[in-house]
């Protein structure tokens, strides 16, 4: 399964890309200002910091401390 957004506030990776790019959000906590992501559980902070910096957004499953890899969306994320 791809991790494509942030559970906690109704945001997928590719609109959290698009806004941070939009208003220039250069970190994480930048992100959580504006958008909530990152403040709730964390789980996607990992994520959140991989998308600033590759513009990646779909990413597996992370099982260990490394960081996120890149992989295909779910066919139901793709627009």
């Amino acid at each position: 399964m791809a991790v494509t957004r942030c559970v906690c506030y109704p945001h997928t990776f590719r609109e959290v890309l698009a806004i941070a790019r939009a208003k220039n959000l250069v970190s994480v906590a930048d992100i959580g200002r504006e958008m909530g992501c990152g403040l709730g559980c964390g789980g996607c902070r990992p994520y959140l910091q991989a998308v600033l910096d590759t513009g990646v957004t779909s990413y597996s499953v992370r099982l260990d401390d490394g960081p996120p890899k890149p992989c295909a969306p779910e066919p139901w994320d793709i627009q």
